[in-house]
């Protein structure tokens, strides 16, 4: 078997912060190791003008010009032995980096030009591509995140859970695991808002109630992730919506978690998503007033990335590993159904 890395499989990266974002990325730190054999660089050097020419009679022309401009990457070198293309080494190659790409967007969620890409180590430094997924623009993120662009202290960020997250994606840690994975369908479901919005919720579903009588329902749910996240806790990180905007509300969890629940059960239940929802303006956006239901997208979408990154950063992952360890877990804290409705002299 052979002493180096002789093959690569890489994930682009939407944009890094500049100075319009307040946060120019230092790209000095780059290539920044993430784990062990995976980095985030500048990849430019691996790909060059003649890299995806075999491709150019099979792709329209803006998704060849896609391919061409990509500049930064997570980035992982492995080694194999005479397989063919494709092989188990490939496809343990292709988890990992998606895996990681999905703790990314817990934490920096960004827009998604290009996806994954596999190759061969050239002895000149580029790569041989043999094979890529179809470029596809993704046209719609939650309207705060169209300005995400990927800074230092994200990829300090996804350096210090990515071992956990690692370890959460691949033991018995069940309600964490279909979690991130509705928060990942999710984030690619740009052509029906109510497709992502569902998504999402089934999330939150996952990680703040169970079947069982005592621990399920739109109030439990509600309950627990004030809770877990804090009422007060601002659905905007700072910096998050850039300091030109001006006026910016203080808009909290406490502020919209019931009525996060409110739509999703119009949604759950057919019902007709009611006008206000639509009218009411919640916000200052860029081009304008943004109303409440665009507002409770960005809202939902900070609120299961901030409960599963909660989740990585305080070692919770046995407490979100089942019903049943869920269960204990919220009991002890008084969030169990009938203990809520005591609390609040709410009516069965």
């Amino acid at each position: 078997m052979p002493d180096v890395p002789n093959k690569v499989t890489l994930y682009p990266i939407f944009a890094l912060a500049d100075a319009i974002d307040g946060q120019p990325f230092d790209q000095r730190v780059l290539p920044f190791e993430v784990i062990a054999g995976v980095t985030v660089e500048d990849v430019r050097p691996l790909l060059t003008p003649e890299t995806f020419r075999w491709v150019r009679n099979e792709l329209a022309r803006r998704d060849l010009e896609v391919l061409q401009q990509i500049h930064y990457a997570i980035v992982h070198r492995y080694v194999v032995d005479a397989e063919a293309d494709g092989s188990p080494t490939d496809v343990l190659s292709a988890k990992l980096v998606r895996k990681l790409v999905a703790c990314l967007r817990l934490i920096r969620p960004m827009r998604q030009r290009t996806s994954l890409i596999r190759g061969e180590l050239l002895q000149n430094g580029t790569i041989d591509v043999r094979h890529f997924d179809h470029p596809r623009e993704l046209l719609e993120v939650p309207e705060v995140q169209k300005l995400f662009h990927l800074r230092n202290v994200d990829l300090d960020s996804l350096r210090s859970v990515a071992s956990e997250f690692l370890r959460g994606m691949e033991g018995e840690f069940w309600k964490f695991r279909m979690a991130v994975d509705f928060h990942e369908a999710g984030h690619f479901q740009d052509w029906y808002w109510k497709a992502r919005y569902s998504l999402w919720c089934s999330a939150l579903e996952a990680l703040f109630t169970s079947q069982a009588p005592e621990h399920r329902g739109s109030l439990v749910a509600e309950e627990r992730i004030k809770w877990f996240l804090g009422a007060g806790t601002s659905i905007y990180d700072a910096g998050d919506i850039p300091d030109y905007i001006r006026p910016q509300p203080n808009i909290t969890v406490g502020n919209v978690v019931e009525e996060l629940y409110v739509l999703r059960n119009c949604i759950a239940h057919g019902d007709k998503v009611p006008d206000d929802f639509y009218q009411r303006k919640a916000r200052q956006g860029v081009n304008g007033e943004l109303s409440m239901l665009l507002v409770l997208v960005e809202a939902l979408s900070f609120t299961v990335r901030k409960s599963l990154l909660r989740i990585l950063r305080d070692s919770l992952l046995n407490e979100f590993a089942s019903a049943a360890s869920s269960e204990i877990y919220f009991e002890a804290a008084g969030l169990t159904n009938t203990a809520i409705r005591r609390r609040q002299n709410v009516q069965p």
